[in-house]
């Protein structure tokens, strides 16, 4: 059966402009002062802290605006937030080191922070029994520093970071042509799948029986394959110590040949081995990392929160649920728990039973609720999940072997990366070099990345062949 029918025509068309999504109907909480943040909006393209202020069909260049328009040609405006603007841009001079393999290769998304505006946002957090005030932009070089370290398919790259030495920073980031999976519909308080027909040639094909829950959300092969890419990204950063603490559909994208991709590392937060355990979650939750990592404050948005998020919480072990949750979504086009009010939210979090669906096959039914455990303690591990009879339904025996052998590198983020993170740059020679510099460093680790997980593609399905036609874009 063609993918196509089995979503009612809810793929965006072609030349077709997609409506803005709503964002979700609860923002997560901050303690601000001065400018406060407002609640981050959905979006339907390459970044899920931005909203969409650019036609689909229009990619026609405009004026740059940048403060290295040497380097880049601006070609449409992919959304703003309340701190960064995102847009779409095109490498002028592409060479031995990115020289495009197609027409997605020399586009970049360039997200642009005003850091004069970032450092007038404060918020004010308890550290024991120190007040630590950081600003909007400590977080962002936070993010900086974490997302140059990291390196794996299914995570959104970060290419170079520009700073003109006045207040305008840019960082270069990869581009996710084919935007998040899913969009929230805040009237129908739901969501719906939001991907482009042009891309179901690298999707597996359907079943001849396929399964689809609901008629928003994805066919169950589909969303089993997302699910476990989703997996292998989530836990690469468990395993480097780092937690994303805002997994949802909004901040999950589809890059080229249909490969999913975590976005939004900015309330990302790491920890480092001195972190105080308070209570420590035992069975090695998520392996090393559930006995660190306890965070009191709440970032993230609230109806992808675990119960245990009023107080101290494993945020690691948060994101497993958020990862049910998502899933979830992904199945049914719905949040298993939803309010407008936040007390009665949190009130259904914590002692509402979750329910799954009666359609839901008993594998699926049991996975959802070790995902959506209310004890943390007994919440699904990585081990659990990828040993999973539904996450692994599809695949041949040498695909569930690479799925649940696989490892990944580590990589260490010190004070000093932190403190380095805003590279000062004064002339567009400049920046070429040290892009050039970067470029060749990442490649490197993802092709050793790509090479440890060459079975990747099999994992996907076993009935899963790499199309041959290319993509065009929209």
């Amino acid at each position: 059966m063609p993918l196509g029918k089995l979503f009612g025509g809810l793929f965006k068309k072609k030349d077709s402009t997609v409506a803005e999504p709503a964002a979700l109907p609860v923002p997560a909480p901050r303690v601000v002062v001065a400018a406060p943040l407002p609640p981050r909006p959905a979006t339907s393209n390459n970044h899920a802290d931005e909203k969409s202020t650019a036609d689909d069909g229009d990619l026609s260049p405009q004026p740059p605006g940048l403060g290295f328009s040497g380097e880049y040609e601006f070609i449409k405006e992919l959304g703003k937030g309340a701190t960064a603007v995102v847009k779409l841009c095109r490498r002028l001079h592409p060479n031995a080191e990115n020289q495009a393999e197609d027409e997605f290769d020399n586009l970049v998304a360039l997200k642009e922070f005003k850091t004069s505006l970032l450092k007038k946002i404060k918020e004010f957090k308890r550290e024991g029994r120190r007040m630590v005030v950081s600003t909007a932009l400590d977080k962002v070089q936070v993010e900086i520093a974490i997302m140059k370290k990291l390196s794996h398919p299914n995570l959104v790259s970060l290419d170079a970071v520009l700073d003109d030495g006045s207040e305008l920073l840019v960082l270069v980031l990869e581009y996710a042509p084919f935007g998040q999976v899913m969009v929230w519909d805040g009237d129908e308080q739901t969501y719906r799948p939001m991907l482009d027909p042009k891309i179901l040639s690298y999707f597996p094909a359907a079943p001849a029986h396929p399964v689809q829950y609901a008629p928003n959300g994805f066919p169950e092969h589909l969303a089993r394959m997302f699910f476990r890419e989703l997996v292998d990204g989530l836990e690469y950063l468990h395993t480097n110590s780092i937690c994303h603490r805002d997994l949802k559909p909004e901040n999950i994208l589809v890059g080229k040949h249909g490969v999913v991709k975590i976005a939004d590392f900015g309330v990302a937060h790491f920890f480092d081995d001195s972190t105080n355990a308070n209570a420590p979650v035992d069975n090695n939750a998520t392996e090393a990392t559930s006995s660190k990592g306890f965070v009191t404050n709440s970032a993230g948005t609230y109806a992808y929160m675990p119960p245990e998020s009023l107080a101290p919480y494993s945020a690691f072990v948060a994101d497993i649920w958020a990862l049910g949750v998502t899933l979830y979504a992904l199945l049914f086009g719905k949040l298993p728990y939803f309010s407008s009010d936040v007390t009665e939210l949190f009130d259904m979090i914590q002692t509402v039973p979750v329910v799954v669906p009666e359609a839901a096959s008993p594998e699926l039914h049991e996975l959802l609720l070790g995902l959506l455990e209310k004890d943390p303690t007994k919440r699904f591990k990585f081990n659990q999940i990828r040993v999973h009879p539904w996450v692994i339904q599809d695949l041949g025996a040498d695909a569930v072997a690479a799925f649940q052998s696989r490892s990944h590198d580590a990589v260490e983020i010190s004070d000093h990366d932190v403190e380095h993170a805003l590279t000062k740059i004064s002339s567009v020679s400049t920046i070429t070099t040290m892009k050039l510099r970067g470029k060749k460093w990442a490649m490197k680790a993802r092709q050793k990345t790509l090479e440890r997980n060459a079975s990747s593609t099999s994992v996907r399905s076993d009935t899963s062949d790499p199309p041959t036609d290319n993509i065009q874009a929209a």
